[in-house]
């Protein structure tokens, strides 16, 4: 690759990286608590590509009269020998990726990749008799609010039953379910980036309107007793009360341990 080139890509991936940090877009990638290593990071890619890219055409006008000479020489040999080098101009093709992301950022991941990722299951879940534990009580407040993590966690390792009953909201995007009829309700969680990127869910009950999957919803309802232990995969059932559509969160991903 010639010089040019690679100090041109350098460049343009600096300013890629700083424009998904600054309009948000970098939370469809990696998690919230990376974004001073990414504002750090494209500062100083632009800083060494900019320096590149002075420094060569500084060194380019001091030597610009020897290299006319000689670049016209080898210019007429190869011109009486029928022949002459290509100049790689091929290679320019590779800022085409980059340049795309300047101007098209990829989507999140949502309900299209679950059926070629893998799922996540509670911790001891995959021994026949899991040990529990004791959860600390959930809010006074009516229906609290939470993630579908906790949710499932509480479901299947909780000895207080703290479910049991209670009202709680949730939200997350329509799945189809992975066995049987009907939907669920799923999230895609992350520990450091969607390349660690899993899937989780709530089977839902008592939705007879024909949704459409990544449709989000925010759900209240109650946990079905007991459910999470009948399912071979550990997912709980919500008994659905009340929901409604609401629009995808600027960061749509659940915090993984």
């Amino acid at each position: 690759m010639r010089r040019e080139t690679q100090n041109l890509l350098l460049l343009l991936i600096g300013i890629a990286v700083l424009r998904i940090t600054f309009d948000g877009t970098y939370l469809r990638y990696v998690k919230p608590g990376l974004f001073p290593f990414l504002l750090v990071s494209g500062i100083g890619i632009v800083a060494l590509g900019t320096a590149a890219i002075i420094g060569d055409l500084y060194r380019g006008s001091s030597r610009g009269s020897n290299h006319r000479h000689q670049h016209e020489h080898e210019h007429e040999h190869e011109h009486e020998h029928g022949h002459e080098h290509g100049h790689g101009r091929v290679q320019w093709l590779l800022l085409a990726p980059v340049a795309t992301l300047l101007l098209v950022a990829p989507p999140a991941l949502g309900a299209g990749a679950a059926v070629t990722s893998s799922a996540i299951r509670p911790p001891d879940t995959v021994v026949a008799q899991p040990e529990l534990i004791a959860y600390p009580p959930l809010p006074d407040e009516p229906a609290p609010f939470l993630s579908i993590s906790e949710v499932v966690n509480r479901a299947t390792l909780d000895s207080t039953r703290s479910l049991d009953g209670r009202e709680i909201t949730v939200s997350g995007f329509v799945l189809r379910r992975m066995r049987g009829y009907g939907i669920d309700l799923g999230r895609v969680v992350i520990t450091c980036c969607v390349a660690d990127a899993r899937y989780i869910r709530l089977h839902l009950s008592g939705i007879e309107e024909p949704l459409d999957e990544d449709t989000w919803l925010e759900v209240r309802g109650v946990v079905e007793p007991g459910s999470a232990r009948r399912d071979r995969d550990s997912i709980p059932t919500l008994v659905v009360r009340e929901y409604h559509r609401v629009e995808r969160p600027d960061h749509s991903y659940e915090r993984g341990r």
